[in-house]
């Protein structure tokens, strides 16, 4: 037989188990109808990524940040960390940083919004391979508006005016240097990759019988800079003059630069050693800016190139790329 219960027992057990069932039912609905607070964001930043840049050019590094919390405070700060190996041509310098409100993602500011503070210091302490230098830039006033914003460093592959050697792999930022970025509403931080920046010579070869030059330089002396080019063995073929004016100048000038005996082919109008240097006005050199040696690398890549263009070539294309085949074949033994 079933156990007989009192009847106010039983009422009692059923209030118990209804109010313990709503306030599970309280508990869940809380879950799903309380907003989530939405916190500071890092959107994205340039670690992990290869920028290049001309030896003296400018790189951008663009922090895309985003504040979210209605009434408070937003901060940032962000640390850039290099070393210079003792040298100022492997050294880099911070042009000039701007922060700036951008929602529609146009990389401009906002129409009508003013900026936002972005103070800048620069220090170093003994590295690894020579000075550590830390940038930090940041806002320390503090800014109630919120949405998408853009912190932009802007940085020169130069120092005191002697521009960066080329180079495949300048770090900025390796593991254990102190790069960092921190949005503060709510100590959101990121240590971000390593930002490897590709320093590229001025000079470029364009064929076997031009270079193009992409000079940003501060020529502290001379009035002129030359190209002047050579045979492998160092015997005097040619020059050109690439730049004329007035020192101390900033030399900013992109141009292709075509072997004056061109029309001469192999041995004596094939670009083979080209060399950029700095003139008086009598033509006494003061130094060497920078220099070109073609490689057989430089052939091959070149070789690869005409055989891409070549379908595509008029008659009076092909006759020039036909020569131009002929002269690697010639030159080809020699290059080293």
């Amino acid at each position: 037989m079933g156990e007989s219960r009192p009847k106010s027992w039983t009422t009692a057990e059923g209030f118990k188990w209804a109010s313990c069932i709503l306030l599970i039912f309280a508990a869940v609905a809380s879950l799903v109808f309380i907003p989530i607070l939405i916190h500071a964001e890092i959107i994205s930043h340039p670690g992990d990524t290869i920028i290049e840049v001309t030896r003296g050019g400018v790189f951008l590094l663009r922090y895309r940040l985003e504040w979210q919390e209605l009434g408070v405070d937003g901060y940032y700060q962000i640390d850039i960390v290099w070393e210079d190996n003792d040298r100022a041509d492997e050294n880099f310098t911070v042009a000039y940083t701007r922060a700036y409100f951008d929602n529609d993602g146009d990389n401009l500011p906002d129409p009508g919004v003013d900026p936002i503070e972005n103070e800048t210091l620069l220090v170093w302490w003994p590295g690894t391979n020579g000075k550590r230098w830390n940038f930090e830039v940041k806002n320390i006033t503090g800014d109630r508006r919120d949405g998408k914003f853009n912190v932009d460093v802007y940085v020169r592959a130069a120092s005191g005016g002697v521009p960066h050697v080329p180079t495949d792999n300048h770090p900025i930022n390796v593991p254990g240097w102190g790069g960092k970025i921190l949005n503060v509403e709510s100590w959101f931080s990121v240590t971000p990759g390593v930002t490897t920046i590709r320093v590229l010579p001025f000079f470029k070869l364009e064929n076997l019988f031009k270079v193009s030059l992409d000079v940003n330089l501060w020529l502290e002396n001379g009035s002129r800079l030359v190209v002047k080019f050579y045979m492998y063995d160092n015997t005097y073929q040619a020059e050109s003059l690439f730049w004329e004016g007035i020192a101390p100048a900033q030399v900013v000038k992109a141009e292709n630069v075509p072997h004056p005996r061109s029309a001469e082919g192999y041995p004596w109008g094939t670009v083979q050693k080209a060399v950029l240097v700095a003139t008086d006005n009598l033509e006494n050199e003061i130094q060497v800016v920078d220099n070109l040696t073609i490689l057989r690398s430089h052939l091959w890549n070149r070789l690869s190139d005409i055989r891409a263009e070549w379908p595509y070539a008029s008659p009076p294309e092909r006759g020039a790329l036909w020569g131009e085949l002929t002269s690697i074949r010639l030159q080809w033994p020699y290059a080293p």
